[in-house]
């Protein structure tokens, strides 16, 4: 579960910038999201924003996604491993069942192009 309040700040029309270190306990251990890291919370497709925001209950599970998909993470984890991560703190803040599970399905689909490649 989360150990500090995820503080962020608009950085532009897409991004936001992680105002404060941010911990969250993980199946993978403790994950720290570094003061300064700039995320989009959930890259979600406009066509899809009807059925998923970029951000909300989903959106301390994406910071934590982006940063174990980031160049500068260091954390030994694979990317289907940063994956279930994502999905398990979906589930810890009560996203909501079938958009966990598409948001998940998505990032397993679509997400290899972005892991680790900043």
């Amino acid at each position: 579960m989360e150990k500090n309040r995820l503080n962020t700040s608009p950085i532009d029309d897409k991004y936001w910038e992680v105002l404060e270190e941010y911990s969250y306990e993980t199946s993978k251990g403790l994950v720290v999201v570094p003061k300064g890291f700039r995320t989009d919370y959930a890259s979600v497709p406009k066509i899809f924003r009807n059925i998923i925001n970029t951000y909300g209950k989903h959106g301390r599970a994406a910071v934590v996604h982006d940063w174990l998909y980031s160049s500068e993470c260091k954390i030994g984890v694979t990317r289907a491993e940063a994956d279930k991560v994502f999905l398990e703190i979906m589930v810890e803040w009560n996203v909501k069942k079938y958009k966990r599970l598409l948001m998940y399905y998505l990032v397993r689909i679509f997400g290899e192009s972005h892991f680790r490649k900043d």
